[in-house]
């Protein structure tokens, strides 16, 4: 399992939203030990994640959890939401450079069929193509003496 630790923002009778603190608080990250996506969410994310899952009994508001998903649901996810934009790309401009073959504008052909296809698959896996999630919940059992609340 990949493993990563969230807060749990909101609670309802049947969803729990929880919010993922950025890597870049990340003690390993600030000691130089860690992955590196601390380096990528200073430069690209401003924002925490949030996610919506099925609520679970016991665990209640503001309490700290670790959600953990198989490596095999994260495999499938990244090659849907990078592998397929690439397809629709590389088969877009292989279909403009052919329909265009022989005209001065056949690079410039390629190029934008082959971007219109990118653009075409990004939007349909950001709205349709969903992979089902599967993530284990779990409560964590230290207590933070602020808010009593259950903290890693």
């Amino acid at each position: 399992m990949i493993w990563q630790i969230a807060r749990v923002v909101a609670r309802d009778a049947e969803r729990l939203t929880l919010a993922f603190s950025p890597a870049e608080h990340c003690r390993r990250c600030a000691r130089g030990e860690g992955c590196g996506a601390g380096v990528f969410a200073r430069l690209f994310s401003r924002r925490q994640t949030r996610m919506v899952v099925p609520a679970r009994p016991a665990i209640s508001g503001s309490e700290w959890v670790r959600v953990g998903i198989e490596p095999k649901q994260l495999a499938l996810a990244a090659g849907l939401h990078y592998g397929l934009p690439l397809v629709g790309f590389l088969a877009g401009a292989a279909l403009g450079q052919t329909a265009a073959s022989g005209t001065a504008y056949g690079d410039l052909a390629a190029l934008g069929v082959g971007l219109c296809a990118f653009m075409l698959a990004t939007t349909m896996v950001s709205r349709r193509m969903r992979p089902a999630w599967n993530p284990i919940v779990e409560s964590l059992s230290c207590k933070d003496e602020d808010n009593n609340s259950s903290l890693s």
